[in-house]
């Protein structure tokens, strides 16, 4: 079973394995964290004008999402957070709901600890 940081980054696309590298592999930016004030104050490299953050390392990346995710996060429910994170005005956040839960055995109404987070 996956946690749900490493559930967001599979559904991101972190870990697609393909032969081309996705966005956030090549940016080491496992969540897609937007550029920005946020981003830029947890380890993002200089700002290139692209929307997503770009990080030195993968474990740069998943550590700024660690944060992200400890702060604004917990105490919500699967779906709630999906929602907050993955707006479905860009996401097809029913499929995104039901793949983070069946990579790491959780419900949508289970609520996120740090723990279970990551």
């Amino acid at each position: 079973m996956l946690t749900f940081i490493q559930a967001l980054a599979r559904q991101e696309g972190a870990y697609a394995k393909g032969s081309t590298p996705t966005l956030p592999e090549r940016r080491d930016n496992p969540g897609d964290i937007e550029d920005g004030e946020f981003a830029q104050t947890h380890g993002a490299l200089p700002s290139d004008g692209n929307r997503f953050a770009a990080f030195p390392t993968m474990d740069a990346g998943f550590a700024a999402d660690r944060v992200l995710l400890d702060d604004d996060y917990v105490g919500l429910t699967i779906l709630q957070a999906i929602h907050k994170y993955a707006p479905a005005i860009e996401n097809a956040d029913d499929i995104y709901v039901r793949n983070v839960c069946t990579w790491t055995g959780l419900t949508p109404a289970t609520v996120l600890t740090k723990e279970l987070i990551g």
